[in-house]
């Protein structure tokens, strides 16, 4: 339509568009003052709102020193290791070193270390590297001694977790096993457990002690009825109870030399149990 006309048809129409986008923009502007106008009523914030965004606001600020807290102890070298527990942990790794070599045994250790000694919680820390912490006395040199105990007289030394193994495989090959897969499956998994002493570690044997449990609690239901119930009843308890002591080991923060022959133990009592089956 012509900006400029002197029909007057014309000129009615283009008026009559002209005031359909008044009224149009007239409303839009009711509903945006409307708008406004419920915003205003909304401030201030009322009681529940206030609290519930100052709640927010702490807990932002809280994550932040949370997060602050991590980034300085990433930083950061460890804060170093208890004696007692260091103590501990070597000799766990001694005894799962003699554990690896069946024809051996390892009457002793000893070992001497250079670290900073301070005093932390739970006791005397040993820290490897120049601590910040006004408690470090300085460097200083630490040696010890671990002696193997032997058994009192009278009293069977607790078997070398290898041997316990290699006789599982043995009892385990007799024809009265061998006609259940689940024995060739147990076979197989301590083979894979003998081929690799070199990954021995306390989380390996356990984890490796808890799959042979549970093939040895499908074995005992796969022979019920072929063998005085008694017995199998005794050899599935075993094997019950070697599981639950694996669940419990693997929890454990901080193992020593006294769980693995536990651990020994348990894993050669199903054997113990197992061969009685086979009179």
């Amino acid at each position: 339509m012509p900006l400029y006309t002197d029909n007057i048809e014309q000129a009615r129409a283009a008026y009559a568009k002209l005031e359909e986008r008044v009224q149009s923009a007239e409303q839009r502007a009711e509903r945006l003052q409307s708008v406004i106008e419920d915003l205003k009523k909304r401030i201030p914030l009322t009681v529940e709102e206030a609290s519930s965004l100052r709640q927010v606001v702490l807990d932002r600020e809280a994550q932040i020193i949370r997060l602050k807290d991590q980034l300085q102890a990433t930083a950061e070298p460890s804060t170093g290791v208890l004696l007692d527990n260091f103590i501990a942990m070597l000799g766990l790794a001694t005894a799962i070193g003699e554990a690896s070599m069946p024809d051996r045994a390892i009457a002793s250790v000893a070992a001497t270390l250079q670290a900073h000694i301070a005093l932390q919680a739970g006791g005397v820390g040993l820290r490897f590297y120049q601590p910040a912490s006004s408690t470090a006395v300085g460097l200083a040199t630490t040696s010890f001694e671990i002696n193997k105990v032997p058994p009192p007289a009278g009293v069977s030394a607790p078997r070398n977790l290898y041997m316990v193994l290699e006789t599982k495989q043995k009892l385990y090959a007799d024809s009265f096993w061998t006609r259940f897969e689940t024995a060739g499956q147990i076979i197989a998994e301590i083979a894979k457990v003998i081929a690799d002493t070199g990954a021995w570690n306390f989380g390996f044997l356990v984890q490796s002690a808890l799959r042979i449990a549970d093939l040895e609690r499908n074995l005992a239901g796969l022979i019920a009825g072929a063998a005085p119930l008694e017995r199998v009843k005794a050899y599935s308890a075993a094997a019950d109870g070697l599981r639950t002591l694996c669940q419990a080991l693997a929890a454990k923060t901080n193992p020593v030399a006294g769980d693995l022959f536990l651990l020994t133990a348990a894993v050669d009592l199903t054997t113990t149990i197992g061969r009685s089956l086979l009179l």
